[in-house]
């Protein structure tokens, strides 16, 4: 067992170990080398120094117990001198040992850090803050011999605070050293510290030299010799002319004046806006300037104060041993650079400060006082300034009347025509055509309102002007006082809503939109069949309120939650209250028959009409038998193909389940979608935001046309913003316009469900066989070339190609080549698979087995079987309807069904519910966690009553364990930014898609 510490000598950190011998450097090499440390073995790179050490006696103390047991206490302690062999800490060698102990030490080695070792570290790092923050200058000191060019640190306040903790936490060992037995180190802690920290610094920047070419050897100019002395490393000034170096010494010394008093100063020099007095006549502004406490912000002097030697504050600033007056006047002359009017002041005696009027106020605070910001002073500004931004946007109010109404809905509905009169505000402020027009008069950017200070934009006053002359009063529907409301859109003008204050119904519904109000909650309709869990009546009475108003419901609950049930409850509500027409339902084909069974199931009474297949009815004949059904079901394929008889019709409502299908608002389906007409829609989905928020315009605008603005609008109002700039206020903005719209409840969530059980996910990272990973290379070697010599669409093909080829080599050979050949023993995801599956079995349990691509179903299908002497079956997109029905039965309620169940991604990852399935395995990934996680749904959901494990195969040193690792990076709460599919991946550059698909080492696990 071994202690390293690391102490102090002459601005050098070195390094020393204390074990079986005090400065055993062999053990020290030992310790290094183990944890994989170049460690230098030559004897001029060692020193002889001397340590004074706690001494009890003759005998030294430990500075561990477990380095030996401590002397007899009764003696008492003292310091004694030891010669060591210490190892100088050079920068690359700190940062590998740094890197070692924030890695956890070194496991097994039987080696101690020391606190001094931690001490060095954190003021290493602070070293390489300085370095990177780019917090340092070049100089010119004396050295032992002669003139060194050096780089020297100039901390932020933040980072002198710190330092200054550093300091006082420095353990005694730190410097304990000394280059004699009779001469005891005697160096102040703060001194030694600053002597590291500017060797550090001046180590870390001469290492951004290395590498590029030497000067000349012999300089010509004494420029040339000090920057020489700055970029060598041996940093001694070669110039003969001493006193020439001398001069050139103090012009740096005085260039670096302003710097160094700052640095010394505990006080930073600050400006203070003062606003007028609400009972001035005259609008006169007051700019002081003060000194405050670094490491006390509150403790602020006044300048006035302190040209009067004799005063309180004057006293207070020199009890920290300074020259403040100096700091004072170079402040002063470094802000008059940036600010101009300081100029006036300085040819004062004493100056103080400035006094500004209402525009000379307003330019300090929208240009100077960034500029001095910025430049390290404090600036003081009005809490109306600072706390509610620099511009206060005007705005509309709008008073709406509309009369009470007895009864939701009651004649009433969003193209009902309402009274409207119109106001100004600004903030929470009103304000009628003549004040107005004052404020416009007054022509100022900061005008006092009502005792308040703000700054006004001459543009919008004047455009608010205009529309309240045109217009003090108008009617508008109700639709667009809705949109208005929950700030989707403006009245006629370019100035946004800002309030809309409504009495009578319209009041009532807007409360209940924003959730202040709440919406009726609806008994069980009649005549349905089954019973509703408390969270799906809330959805089901949800969905009849929106209706009821002819508003686009969007029901996002999670996957399993039961949006099925939900939605037929509602149409069973409308059937017993009249309603005659029909409703059509649009969704994926896989689950036609899952909505036809659940309909015959929950609403046995609803006449269902299924227009799907070659022989589904034309025109006429199915206008016929459509208006003698309540629900007509059809799917997204023939959507399109039959849009001009369905868009002829005029439905009660229309329906689209997995409204993700039209998240792309320019595909045929998606216009399709929007062309139908009827009296209400609703769209159900468990991810409205698939994959960016441009999916949610392409939702809202099939709910309610419209109301998120044109493509182009919510592009520049919401996408940019949100997608590039992680804009949070548009988000927030966003989730609020909507969120009266979409319900989203999540499974995970106790409060909405408690019997459901856990999803417990876990990922099984695969290796490659030896003809995969030289396969794997082969076509890296092949396509890499090309990729990088190709542009635009090109490119994006060509690295299409290559990363699903990848995905192919990682998951069988045969799926890559595609020669039927042999498939044992050739894939470790197989093998990885077999033996999953015979730990599976053995507990007699149901396993889904998600691929995207059909060849690797069919390889495994027939794999399977053959090893297991078991059928398997494998659902893909060319089954017919009838055979998807009876395996989806089979398997759910056959007690000799297949236990294992094979699905392509596509046909099989959403609609179905295979419950009785409790381990769902992704053999390849799908690289968009929502598309995934809709896939595991099939058996995470209602009815599920075991635990569910998801495996999600990896191939270990490929693309597949780099992208998952950056899915992890880039997933957000609604989904993912990354993008549908691989679609993303074309987009990276050649260096980071190198990176990407390069081989690694563990991949063959060998």
């Amino acid at each position: 067992m071994i202690a390293l510490h690391c102490s102090v000598q002459d601005g050098t950190a070195m390094l020393w170990s204390e074990g079986r011998a005090v400065g055993d450097i062999v053990e020290l090499r030992r310790a290094l080398r183990a944890a994989g440390m170049r460690v230098p073995v030559r004897r001029p790179m060692l020193r002889e120094l001397v340590a004074w050490l706690p001494h009890r006696g003759q005998e030294r103390v430990p500075s561990s117990p477990l380095l030996g047991p401590e002397p007899d206490r009764r003696r008492k302690s003292s310091l004694k001198p030891v010669w060591i062999t210490v190892l100088p800490l050079d920068t690359s060698l700190a940062a590998a040992l740094f890197s070692c102990m924030r890695g956890g030490g070194i496991p097994g080695s039987g080696v101690l850090f020391g606190p001094s070792l931690f001490w060095t570290m954190h003021l290493f790092e602070t070293a390489l803050h300085l370095v990177a923050t780019e917090r340092y200058l070049p100089s010119l000191v004396r050295g032992p011999l002669q003139w060194e060019g050096r780089w020297v640190p100039y901390p932020a306040d933040s980072t002198s605070l710190r330092l200054d903790a550093l300091a006082e936490a420095m353990p005694p060992v730190s410097r304990c050293l000394s280059s004699g037995l009779k001469k005891r180190p005697g160096t102040a802690g703060k001194e030694v510290q600053a002597s590291l920290l500017q060797g550090f610094v001046d180590s870390l920047v001469r290492l951004s030299f290395a590498g590029k070419g030497r000067m000349k050897a012999t300089p010509l100019t004494l420029h040339d010799a000090w920057m020489q002395s700055l970029s060598a490393v041996i940093p001694e000034m070669y110039w003969e002319r001493k006193p020439e170096v001398e001069a050139f010494a103090l012009e740096l010394a005085e260039w670096r004046r302003p710097l160094d008093v700052y640095a010394r100063s505990p006080f930073r020099f600050c400006f203070r806006l003062l606003e007028p007095g609400p009972k001035t006549k005259k609008d006169i502004w007051r700019l002081t300037y003060m000194l405050q406490l670094k490491s006390d912000p509150s403790l602020l002097l006044e300048v006035a104060d302190l040209w009067d030697p004799e005063s309180d504050a004057s006293v207070q600033a020199r009890s920290y041993g300074v020259d403040y007056t100096e700091f004072m006047l170079l402040a002063l002359g470094q802000s008059s650079a940036l600010y101009p009017a300081i100029n006036v002041a300085l040819k004062r005696k004493k100056p103080d400060g400035l006094k500004l009027g209402t525009e000379a106020a307003f330019r300090f605070l929208t240009l100077y006082a960034p500029a001095l910001r910025a430049a390290g002073f404090v600036v003081m500004l009005p809490s109306w300034w600072v706390g509610r931004g620099p511009m206060h946007r005007m705005g509309l109010s709008v008073r709406v009347k509309a009369p009470v109404m007895q009864g939701a809905g009651g004649g009433m509905g969003l193209d009902t025509l309402l009274s409207c009169d119109y106001r100004a505000s600004l903030g929470s402020d009103l304000f009628d055509l003549d004040e107005l027009r004052r404020l416009a008069a007054l022509k100022m950017p900061l005008v006092r309102v009502r005792g308040q200070w703000r700054q006004l934009d001459r543009q919008e006053l004047s455009e608010a002007v205009r529309f309240l002359e045109k217009q003090q009063s108008a009617e508008k529907s109700a639709r667009d006082v809705l949109s208005a409301a929950v700030g989707a859109g403006s009245l006629e003008t370019g100035l946004s809503v800002q309030r809309v204050d409504a009495d009578g119904w319209m009041k009532e519904l807007l409360l209940k939109l924003k959730g202040e109000s709440r919406f009726e909650l609806l008994p069980e309709p009649e005549r349905f069949q089954g019973t509703l869990r408390a969270y799906q009546v809330k959805g089901y009475s949800w969905l009849a309120f929106l209706r009821t108003w002819g508003l686009g419901a969007c029901l996002a609950d999670d996957m399993g939650l039961g949006k099925t049930v939900q939605t037929l409850a509602l149409l069973q509500e409308e059937r017993n209250r009249g309603e005659k027409r029909p409703v059509l339902l649009i969704c994926p084909t896989s689950v036609i028959n899952n909505w036809r069974k659940e309909a015959a199931q929950f609403t046995p009474d609803l006449p269902v009409l299924v227009h799907h297949g070659a022989d589904r009815l034309k025109a006429a004949h199915l206008k016929k038998a459509s208006n003698a059904s309540a629900l007509v079901i059809s799917s997204y394929g023939l959507l399109f193909r039959d849009i001009a008889v369905l868009s002829s019709m005029h439905w009660a409502g229309v329906i689209l389940d997995e409204a993700q299908n039209i998240k792309n608002p320019e595909t045929k389906q998606a216009k399709a979608a929007r062309s139908l007409r009827s009296d209400y829609r609703i769209a159900l989905t468990g991810t409205p935001v698939e994959n960016h928020v441009g999916d949610l315009w392409a939702l809202m605008d099939f709910l309610n046309p419209g109301f998120l603005g044109t493509q182009a609008f919510f592009k520049d109002r919401f996408f940019n913003p949100i997608q590039l700039y992680q804009d949070s206020g548009a988000s927030d903005r966003l989730k609020a316009m909507t969120a009266p719209f979409i319900l989203r409840r999540l499974k995970t969530d106790r409060t909405i469900i408690t019997d459901l059980p856990d999803k417990i996910e876990m990922k099984q990272y695969c290796t490659l066989t030896r003809e995969q990973a030289s396969l794997y290379k082969a076509v890296v070697d092949e396509l890499q070339e090309k990729i990088e010599s190709s542009e635009g669409i090109e490119r994006r093909g060509m690295v299409l190609a290559l990363l699903v080829k990848l995905k192919q080599v990682c998951n069988h050979p045969v799926q890559f080549l595609g020669d039927n050949s042999s498939v044992a023993d050739r894939s470790g995801k197989l093998q990885r698979l077999l033996e999953l599956l015979a730990e599976i079995r053995e507990s007699s349990e149901r396993t889904l087995v998600f691929t995207q691509f059909r060849e690797m179903g069919s390889l495994l299908q027939a794999h399977l079987q053959e090893r297991l002497g078991e059928e398997v079956f494998f659902l893909h997109g060319s089954l017919s309807r009838k055979k998807r029905d009876e395996m989806i039965e089979a398997f759910q309620n056959g007690d000799d069904a297949p236990r294992i169940f094979i699905l392509s991604l596509k046909a099989g990852g959403s609609g179905l519910n295979l419950t009785k399935a409790s381990h769902v395995i992704h053999y390849d990934r799908w690289w968009n966690p929502a598309v995934e996680n809709q896939a595991t749904d099939r058996a995470f959901r209602i009815g599920q009553k075991h635990n569910v494990e998801v495996h999600k195969f990896i191939t270990a040193g490929t693309l597949e364990e780099r992208i998952d690792e950056m899915i992890e990076k880039k997933t957000t709460v609604s989904g993912t930014v990354l993008g549908n599919g691989e679609q993303w991946l074309t987009e990276l550059t050649n260096s980071d898609l190198k990176k990407l698909v390069m081989l690694g080492r563990d991949a063959t696990g060998e």
